[in-house]
């Protein structure tokens, strides 16, 4: 079977945009994305143990809604959060600033981070 895919032909689409602006969101604040994570998780398992949650589950198990879901999660969290209520930060976090931190041209990386930042009088 082959992995679907989500293209949008259109940049300006706007489910593309909240896409892209809800992705933002959560790489700029990691920390928040996952306890909002986590809430969403526990909630979901806690209506999954009632009659209609279970029906809903029964319905959505393997269903290609499910798969192409899955699939849009992954691009827009980047796999970074993690289904852990120990977690605060999630690896995946740390990990890729590590990987630029330890990588040659950082400073080039760190430079267009720092201009890139309304902060610093760069565009949001």
């Amino acid at each position: 079977m082959n992995a679907p895919t989500v293209v949008f032909s259109d940049p300006e689409d706007p489910l593309g945009t909240a896409l892209r602006r809800l992705q933002q969101a959560i790489l700029l604040h990691p920390v928040a994305a996952q306890a909002l994570f986590l809430a969403f998780v526990h909630e979901g398992r806690e209506y999954a143990r009632t009659e209609e949650g279970l029906a809903w589950q029964t319905r959505l198990d393997g269903s290609e809604l499910m798969t192409r879901s899955r699939v849009l999660w992954d691009a827009l969290t980047v796999r970074a959060l993690e289904d852990n209520p120990e977690t605060v930060l999630p690896s995946a976090v740390l990990e890729a600033f590590v990987k630029a931190a330890s990588e040659a041209g950082m400073e080039r990386l760190a430079e267009a981070l720092f201009l890139g930042n309304p902060l610093f009088g760069g565009e949001a």
